[in-house]
């Protein structure tokens, strides 16, 4: 044939067609066949790519006309495997749910001595800082850098804040994007420096603590403090709480280290894990709520009663949340 011209390949034929997939139609039907049993398996994760793949081949199969046994046993397969995906979907709401209406505030409340130290480290050097910067600002100093003063000044100086953090961030989105990346990131670092027997938790916290308090007093000592508290109200419930549970779920990491009992330490590491589990995602989730209102709400124009409104209805949410949802689960009391 002459170069330039177009080839036309002859169509595949039923039979090659099978051939050719029969392999995965079968790895599919099995896969298939031990989740409708409630089977678990590692395997699990690579339906939705075969799902994806049979949908083709029944597609193909039903436009060749490649037989009323295969289309039919094809389809058949592919209903199966779009029940079982839709029956995972509603598995994973449900679990979601779960964690954040039972599993996370039951959690906190059993571990309700860590969290409650957990809020002396962090909220003691956070006051203690605003005091200590009322009466000699020196101590702001040695705290924040240059740059997170200049911050600071553009957010709460005589400017517009928002038109400042577009020009940093460029958008609300970015705004969002940003708090994410910074508080999300502090919450996991907390959490995670437990393990070393809960002096990475305990300096963490109080750390915290003392660069929050600083920035605070900063704001008293050069800035508008009417501006900074409608821009913070909204948001600090979720996030400074959500800071401190992070915090709490270091210290239960910690505490395993430090007093594994009869188990060996990685046994007791494991287990702590599994029970600061709730607190590391509900944290987290706190803190990603938080970021959520800072980035869209919090900068923008408001009357200031409103803004204190809201944030002071915040706090009282949180605190019905936390001690109210899920009673009546298994709760134990936290060890010291």
């Amino acid at each position: 044939m002459a170069e330039g011209f177009l080839t036309i390949e002859p169509t595949m034929t039923q039979q090659a067609f099978t051939e050719q997939n029969q392999k995965r139609w079968a790895e599919t039907e099995a896969l298939a066949a031990a989740l409708e049993k409630g089977g678990k398996t590692a395997e699990a994760v690579r339906l939705p790519m075969l799902y994806r793949q049979l949908c083709a081949d029944s597609a193909l199969a039903q436009h060749r006309i490649y037989g009323e046994k295969l289309c039919g046993e094809l389809n058949a397969l592919v209903i199966r495997c779009r029940n079982l995906l839709a029956r995972e979907e509603g598995a994973a709401a449900w679990r979601v749910a779960t964690l954040l209406l039972r599993d996370f505030p039951v959690a906190l409340r059993r571990e309700w001595r860590l969290f409650a130290l957990a809020m002396l480290l962090f909220f003691g050097p956070m006051a203690g800082m605003v005091a200590a910067a009322k009466y000699d600002p020196r101590w702001i100093f040695s705290v924040l850098g240059p740059e997170q003063m200049r911050m600071l000044d553009g957010m709460y100086g005589p400017g517009d804040e928002k038109e400042f953090l577009r020009g940093e961030f460029g958008s609300d989105f970015g705004m969002f994007g940003h708090y994410i990346e910074n508080n999300v990131s502090i919450g996991l670092r907390m959490a995670g420096a437990g393990v070393l027997a809960m002096v990475g938790a305990l300096f963490a916290l109080a750390y915290q603590g003392v660069v929050i308090g600083a920035m605070q007093g900063y704001v008293h000592y050069a800035g508008d403090t009417e501006k900074f508290y409608r821009f913070v109200s909204g948001h600090a419930a979720f996030e400074l709480v959500g800071i401190v549970i992070c915090g709490t779920a270091g210290l239960r990491l910690g505490q395993a280290v430090l007093k594994p009992g009869r188990m060996s330490r990685g046994d007791a590491l494991a287990e702590a894990g599994r029970q600061a589990l709730p607190l590391i995602y509900g944290g987290c989730l706190l803190v990603f709520f938080a970021a959520f209102i800072e980035g869209f709400w919090s900068a923008s124009p408001g009357s200031t009663r409103v803004k204190y409104a809201v944030g002071a209805m915040n706090w009282l949410l949180l605190a019905v949340y936390l001690c109210g949802c899920g009673r009546g689960g298994k709760e134990g009391s936290g060890a010291a």
